[in-house]
């Protein structure tokens, strides 16, 4: 089993996994924790086709993604610290 992924409770995964956290709507534009210290974004929903660059916040259980495309209404999970929307795109960004 991959390190980390067992240190919540079954309550607080299930909330991070709702996005109990909050969520930022992104437009064309970065969300980063230098912008928004201690946060990391667990899931991203396309509400237009998207491109999306995320930084992992552990490689070891998710990828750093480099410029993907999300089809429009699909949600992604992951957890990340930097997630960048592209240009005439938008998303919104789960934060846990």
């Amino acid at each position: 089993m991959a390190k980390g992924i067992s240190k919540y409770s079954v309550k607080e995964a299930k909330n991070i996994k709702l996005g109990q956290g909050g969520s930022d709507y992104i437009a064309a534009a970065t969300v980063n924790q230098t912008t928004n210290p201690g946060t990391t974004w667990v899931s991203i929903t396309a509400l237009d086709d998207a491109t999306v660059s995320a930084t992992s916040v552990n490689t070891d259980i998710w990828d750093t993604l480099t410029t993907i495309e999300v089809p429009s209404g699909t949600t992604i999970y992951g957890r990340w610290s930097v997630i960048t929307i592209g240009s005439g795109d938008i998303a919104i960004a789960y934060r846990g």
